[in-house]
């Protein structure tokens, strides 16, 4: 499934995720319609889904940056 137009590689930094791109991947995995606004639930599910990832990423250090695959995940979405 391809990402949505609006992602560019450019936009992963740190707190770069933002609600509108999280309900443009909502949509392309069909839990959300045109119209609907992120609802609390979801932003939540979101953040549990991403605290999985990162401890997968927890594993892999980076010696250029001296944090894990984990630490960059939770950059992505706003949390240090």
């Amino acid at each position: 499934m391809p990402l949505p137009p609006d992602f560019k590689p450019s936009d992963f930094s740190i707190g770069s995720l933002s609600d509108r791109q999280l309900v443009n991947l909502a949509k392309l995995a069909g839990v959300m319609v045109e119209g609907e606004a992120l609802t609390a639930e979801l932003q939540e599910f979101t953040l549990l889904i991403m605290e999985k990832c990162a401890d997968v990423g927890d594993k892999y250090q980076s010696r250029k940056h001296g944090r894990t695959a984990g630490d960059e995940i939770r950059a992505l979405f706003g949390i240090y």
